[in-house]
């Protein structure tokens, strides 16, 4: 089992190979759909155009899906950690194992579109040197059922193609490509604390580096949760978010947040349908769904407090 002190300051980071262009660098986190990766890697090998590329799964469950990248997907680097290492420290330890130009990272649930890889190495071509990271669209791959139309509204409504590429500081966690340079010239400290798109994101706009969202970079979001496994994920992010967002000794700041709560599920409310105001067309979508969300909403609220007046706890561990 590999260890996870790959994903401290003092291990030196891998080399860079001139030969690939892009590492896929997937968390296999989730016990829930835990099959799924299996679709994943299958869209990665059959990308077209071709890019050269290598994929490298951290994984936690170590199961009989483990076994089954093994067998059927020899290419895959598949690295072995304890169950309790949380996704940002797995996506770290792939960081620092990958040798490509770009780190590409998505999740062990999402499927990526066929020219996913070649789009991003086009969208990177496009822009100036200051640019380090691309993301792009998010659709649902799970639409049947009530449930799973509402998590995804709820987590990527706001990622729903179509939706206009350039500078954006707005880029979705699992489906984003970075210059790994950039990434690995960040404090360690910064990629394990929490998830890139609310640590590593601020840290290089105020390095004044360049966000840029590509409306044809496109993955599938492919995770059926049943409702209460959804609620406890949701308190779980935002017990986590809150007990992180001002430190463990700006109190004046986090009493200040306490006391604004309540108004925080119109404001969740809001997020959630920005995607709708931008496109009509789902308005209808979002409308049908609005129990569930205001439900999603209050049960977020109650997780922030819960971080505000008692810190995160072990929620990043617990998040799948």
């Amino acid at each position: 089992m590999t260890s996870l002190a790959a994903s401290g300051s003092a291990t030196a980071p891998g080399e860079a190979s001139p030969e690939i262009v892009c590492s896929v660098l997937i968390g296999r986190v989730s016990k829930l759909e835990a099959a799924r990766i299996v679709d994943t890697l299958c869209a990665l090998r059959e990308q077209q155009p071709a890019v050269s590329h290598e994929v490298i799964v951290a994984d936690r469950l170590n199961d009989a899906v483990s076994r089954r990248i093994e067998r059927d997907f020899p290419e895959v680097r598949l690295l072995g950690f304890p169950p309790d290492a949380s996704l940002p420290a797995l996506r770290t330890a792939a960081l620092v194992a990958a040798r490509g130009r770009f780190a590409v990272v998505t999740e062990d649930h999402c499927v990526p579109a066929r020219d996913w890889l070649a789009q991003i190495v086009s969208a990177f071509a496009r822009e100036v040197d200051s640019v380090a990271a691309v993301g792009g669209t998010v659709v649902n791959g799970l639409s049947q059922h009530w449930v799973d139309r509402a998590t995804f509204q709820c987590e990527y409504g706001n990622y729903l193609p179509p939706r206009k590429s350039g500078p954006d500081t707005d880029l979705p966690g699992m489906n984003v490509a970075y210059v790994r340079q950039r990434l690995l010239a960040l404090d360690r400290n910064a990629l394990v604390a929490g998830f890139w798109e609310t640590t590593v994101h601020p840290t290089l706009l105020r390095q004044h580096a360049r966000l840029v969202f590509a409306d044809e970079v496109r993955v599938a979001h492919c995770k059926h949760f049943g409702l209460m496994e959804f609620l406890e994920q949701r308190f779980l992010y935002s017990r986590y978010y809150a007990g992180n967002r001002f430190g463990r000794i700006a109190w004046p700041r986090r009493a200040a947040a306490l006391l604004l709560s309540p108004l925080l599920p119109i404001l969740l409310l809001w997020r959630f349908q920005r995607g709708a105001l931008r496109r009509r067309r789902y308005w209808d979508e979002f409308l049908s769904l609005l129990p569930l969300l205001a439900l999603f909403a209050l049960v977020w609220t109650i997780g922030e407090v819960a971080g505000y007046a008692l810190g995160p706890g072990d929620a990043l561990a617990r998040l799948e």
